[in-house]
């Protein structure tokens, strides 16, 4: 695709706004608006309708940011695997489309005068910018959009189902037609590719409204233009160095501005901020918290396949429809949403027959190597027609931290899996009750199923206000630097976040807009012209706030297991309590999930046994959908130094001329290895035993929970004598 490149033209603003996503849509075309030399750099291209990438056999032809500054970017970060895009209108070019409001109670623990009566009418205008609809019920449904319906039906979940408002232009009326703000676009023709940029332009993505009226007012833009770090010139401004790409070779330079505001993404942004005080050391000054708060916002992304039905996850928009669930007891209750999902083709084919550029592949890790070929197995498994998608949001700890590590200031998050399991646990029983309930087998991500690493596209956190900025996103201490993005958020959303994202950002630039011309009645042009629309997720919200929260008392149960072998040569030694709360829920979780504490030794790094508290243990969870099956052991340790270690420990239950199921589900195969090397392809260093009298010991610890008993331990031994048959007897694909 030929592109012209485009680069600020100067090398000083007013304001210059860093990243073009929700926040930084909105920040410049309101400042252009007002009247205010500003400027917006993007690290990507301009993408307009008809030039995203198609092309399957070149990975280089814009498809990834690694590669010729493409449209998405996948970092493994440790604990969690966050996906991002690059492009001019950031993450709008490729979500899901749907503008949720926030519930109240999203709202408790952020500063005053946050609430949602607070934001409604900067919600309204968002919605307003965005111009949101639901999915039309005068034209025919697609198939999963029917199929959701039916399921919410099936398993009680109807009084929460909705079809939620989507920023897509439904309506096509020809040639020529324009969008409320004189931009050409088209009406959606249902083509499932919204995940991968819209050919059609039918979403309505920041450069069909802010961005063009940015320009329109103005503003000028520097694309392919990546921000490294901030700095002071000593006389109130603020100096940035700016990368920019697209020449034969990058080009760094330095712009100033009085005013500052970045918009670069929960990740980007807090990296940013992270590198000017930690790396560069040219804004030493930066709060502590910087980093803190980080969510995931409770995202976890699961599938089906085999569904009775045609569920065609590549027709339609991506997402359709909605459930608001409430999960949890009286005690701890637990809201998300299970929307469904989509794929198209294209993407599925792209990762099944991945090959990188060798100036690429020379500079990939170990582990992102892994996870390549990982994610090039599971794609094998998408099939375009009876697969389904499902997505799950909901209100996570957000006590995850984003930080810089070693040497080389490596980007890394560290998030609390284990902590937010029981919000996990439910959005898989529900999102497996689905699969089920459509004829259809779950399946989750490798990432989830060999790591319990769950996979987010909506990261918030890490300059959150309240702790790190003021409640109208100037970094404390900061005058004039602002962040106005997901990274101010703090805390998950309980949904997709993108709309809250936007009315916030709105809410932020109109004050700091006011500040800077002296205008104290300032306000967006468009707001003469806003009228409020229905936002559907509130009556699923409020009838189930009716309905009142539900006891439970699950049956589950725990036993006891001990462990001997050696590992790199030394001797070791395993004593674990595995524990289930809920035995129907990890037998609808695909991964099979349990938690594990009790200690381990291991001599030559602990004296005496060291605790256990946060294990995780995966019974016999399938390896891409075959037959063969595994049992993975995260145990994580501290030696008697202080120093964190991980014991990584997998059983292969599978059909082999030198196995047979006793060898299969008694040998652990070990490597005790730094925690932040969990991700990769760890190679066995020891081998641990369960002996025939502990086997016996075993099998007599089983003790039911909850309101299990004698025959909560009979469906366990089913499901664990069914799984260990299936691998032994069911032939290989």
């Amino acid at each position: 695709m030929y592109e012209v490149p485009e680069y600020l033209s100067r090398d000083h603003y007013e304001a210059l706004v860093i990243g073009s996503g929700f926040g930084g849509a909105v920040a410049v075309c309101r400042l252009a608006q007002a009247g205010i030399d500003v400027a917006v750099v993007e690290r990507g291209r301009r993408w307009p309708a008809g030039s995203f990438p198609r092309d399957l056999t070149r990975l280089d032809d814009g498809w990834l940011w690694l590669c010729n500054h493409g449209l998405y970017d996948a970092l493994p970060l440790n604990d969690i695997l966050a996906v991002r895009a690059a492009g001019y209108g950031g993450g709008s070019l490729v979500y899901a489309n749907v503008a949720a409001r926030s519930p109240q109670p999203v709202f408790r623990d952020w500063p005053a005068p946050y609430s949602r009566a607070h934001l409604e009418e900067y919600y309204d205008l968002a919605a307003h910018m965005l111009d949101v609809s639901p999915v039309p019920d005068d034209r025919e449904l697609p198939p999963k959009t029917r199929l959701m319906a039916e399921a919410a039906s099936r398993l009680g979940h109807r009084e929460g189902f909705f079809h939620p408002n989507l920023a897509v232009t439904f309506e096509d009326r020809g040639e020529g037609q324009t969008n409320r703000f004189g931009v050409p676009q088209r009406g959606c023709t249902y083509c499932g590719q919204c995940d991968i940029g819209c050919n059609v332009g039918a979403k309505n993505t920041l450069d069909h409204n802010y961005l063009a009226l940015a320009e329109r007012a103005g503003a000028e833009v520097g694309l392919r233009t990546e921000a490294l770090w901030i700095g002071t010139t000593g006389d109130g401004r603020y100096r940035v160095k700016l990368r920019e790409h697209g020449h034969a070779e990058p080009v760094e330079r330095e712009v100033t501005a009085r005013y500052v505001f970045l918009c670069a993404g929960a990740l980007g942004s807090t990296e940013i901020l992270l590198r000017s005080r930690d790396q560069y050391g040219t804004l030493p000054g930066l709060p502590a918290t910087i980093g803190n708060g980080f969510s995931g916002n409770g995202d976890f992304l699961s599938f089906g396949r085999n569904l009775g039905a045609e569920f065609a996850p590549s027709v339609g928009p991506t997402i359709t429809t909605a459930s608001v669930i409430r999960g949890g007891d009286p005690d701890d209750e637990r809201w998300f949403v299970l929307e469904d999902g989509g794929f198209s083709e294209h993407i599925a084919e792209l990762v099944r027959t991945m090959h990188l550029p060798s100036y690429l592949a020379g500079r990939m890790s170990r582990s992102m190597t892994f996870m390549l070929d990982q994610a090039k197995s599971f794609a094998r498994q998408l099939e375009t027609g009876r697969t389904a998608v499902l997505l799950a949001m909901g209100r996570d700890h957000a006590d995850g931290r984003i930080e810089l590590r070693g040497a080389k200031h490596r980007l890394r998050v560290v998030w609390n899996t284990t902590r937010n399991d029981p919000l996990y646990t439910d959005e898989q029983t529900a999102s497996g009750a689905v699969v089920r309930a459509l004829g259809g087998t779950p399946f989750t991500t490798p990432t989830w199923r060999m790591f319990r690493q769950p996979v987010t596209v909506h990261n918030l956190g890490g300059v959150p206000m309240g702790s790190a900025a003021t409640p109208d996103g100037e970094v404390l201490g900061h005058p004039g630097l602002y962040v106005l993005d997901g990274a101010l958020l703090p805390g998950s959303t309980g949904g997709n976040p993108s709309l809250t994202i936007t009315a916030v950002a709105e809410r932020c630039i109109e004050r700091a807009v006011r500040a800077i011309t002296g205008d104290p009645a300032w306000r967006a042009p468009e707001r003469a012209d806003v009228t409020p629309r229905p936002a559907p997720e509130d009556a699923a919200v409020e009838a189930l706030s009716r309905r009142g929260p539900i006891r439970r008392d699950p049956a589950g149960l725990r036993f006891a297991e001990v462990m001997t072998g050696s590992v790199n040569g030394a001797a070791a030694q395993l004593r674990l309590t595995v524990e289930i709360p809920d035995l129907q829920a990890m037998i609808d979780d695909p991964a099979h999930a349990a938690t594990l504490y009790g200690t381990v030794r291991v001599a030559g790094l602990t004296a005496r046994p060291a605790m256990v508290t946060d294990g995780t243990l995966h019974l016999l969870a399938t390896v891409d959908g075959g037959p063969a099956r595994t049992m993975t052991y995260q145990v994580p340790f501290t030696d008697d130094t202080g120093r964190a270690w991980l014991l990584h420990g997998t059983k292969h239950v599978r059909r082999g001329w030198r196995t047979n199921p006793w060898i299969a589900t008694t040998r652990l195969a070990v490597a005790v290895v730094d925690p932040d090397d969990r991700y990769d392809a760890v190679t066995p260093t020891g081998r641990m035993t369960i002996s025939v009298p502990e086997v016996a010991r075993l099998l007599t610890s089983l003790r039911p929970t909850g309101s299990g008993g004698a025959g909560t331990i009979a469906r366990f031994g089913a499901f664990f004598t069914g799984q260990v048959a299936r691998a032994f007897l069911q032939p290989s694909r």
